[in-house]
């Protein structure tokens, strides 16, 4: 008796895409719904033989935690996250938690109730302890945070070389007193990038400054009032900004303060985000690597789905250095 993975296999899609011709869903190429159609005539597969795959009683729905919809690059993330989810036939569930931890938690427990089939983490409250504790109820795969578990497949940036790429260069052109800012230093991203910013003083026999390591600047206005402050109290000769529009709301101050950006004051972002495009000077900035990350992510977590059985993933992807204008 064939299958939908033979189905499949014939055609050369996804067992989604063959499901989703099967329940006759909208969003199919003509040219794939062809190829599918005729190997179902070639295989002579009925829809009877639909029940041995869903046997499992799937809803098709993933969910996906963000903490904030306000921040620019969980924006981009949970909107790539999504469509890549909705390629491959599932319905993506967005939910937004505020960082709240009974917020997550109450996701979780709907996750275990089985009404999602998987669960995306961008960012999260609990630890890695607890999330290998989790692992055990269902599929659940990390985006974004750099946790070190064994026990859940993780996709994320190298933030450690990224930050250390960034100061490195910001040294080797002289600077000496270099800012770092963090929207959440506790999180194991920001730790890892924290790592990298000591790690390129380290390297060079400079000191970093314990009061030039900020946390919770995380939007434009958060960038702008701490450059005003910096300028009137310290000589900060640079910032790793770790986002653009932090970078640009310190850019904005720097200009306010009378200083030559990027002659007297370094400014490096992170991100690519297209406001880095158009302030004056472009933000120098860090790429992050998210449509190459959630692809990978999806196409991991459709495996696991389809109930092939693999070693658990932890994937980095490399981080470039995008000199502008800034630095």
């Amino acid at each position: 008796m064939y299958t939908i993975r033979d189905v499949a296999k014939l055609s050369g899609v996804s067992r989604s895409t063959v499901s989703r011709v099967l329940n006759n869903h909208p969003y199919v190429s003509d040219e794939k719904r062809k190829r599918v159609e005729e190997a179902i005539k070639q295989l002579h597969f009925t829809p009877n033989q639909i029940s041995n795959h869903f046997r499992l009683k799937r809803t098709g729905s993933i969910g996906i935690i963000i903490p904030y919809l306000s921040h620019p690059y969980f924006a981009e993330l949970a909107g790539v996250l999504s469509e890549e989810s909705h390629n491959y036939g599932y319905k993506p569930v967005l939910f937004q938690t505020f960082g709240d931890r009974h917020q997550e938690i109450d996701v979780f427990e709907k996750w275990k109730r089985k009404e999602l089939d998987a669960l995306i983490i961008t960012s999260s409250s609990l630890n890695q302890v607890e999330l290998d504790e989790m692992s055990m109820n269902g599929i659940l795969v990390i985006c974004n945070e750099a946790y070190k578990s064994s026990k859940v497949d993780v996709f994320c940036l190298n933030e450690k070389h990224a930050a250390y790429k960034s100061v490195v260069y910001l040294i080797k052109k002289g600077r000496r007193k270099i800012a770092f800012c963090s929207d959440y230093l506790a999180s194991p991203s920001q730790q890892e990038r924290l790592l990298g910013y000591k790690l390129a003083h380290q390297e060079h026999r400079l000191t970093w400054d314990e009061h030039l390591i900020f946390d919770k600047i995380a939007s434009i206005h958060d960038g702008y009032m701490l450059g005003k402050k910096l300028h009137q109290t310290n000589d900060i000769d640079a910032i790793f900004a770790g986002s653009d529009f932090v970078a640009a709301g310190y850019l904005k101050a720097a200009h306010e303060c009378g200083l030559s950006v990027p002659t007297e004051l370094s400014i490096i972002g992170f991100d690519n985000h297209s406001i880095s495009d158009v302030t004056s000077p472009a933000i120098t900035t860090m790429t992050n690597q998210v449509q190459e990350m959630a692809k990978d992510l999806v196409h991991a977590l459709e495996l696991r789905l389809s109930g092939q059985s693999k070693p658990f993933e932890r994937k980095h992807y490399e981080s470039k250095l995008l000199i502008k204008g800034s630095a």
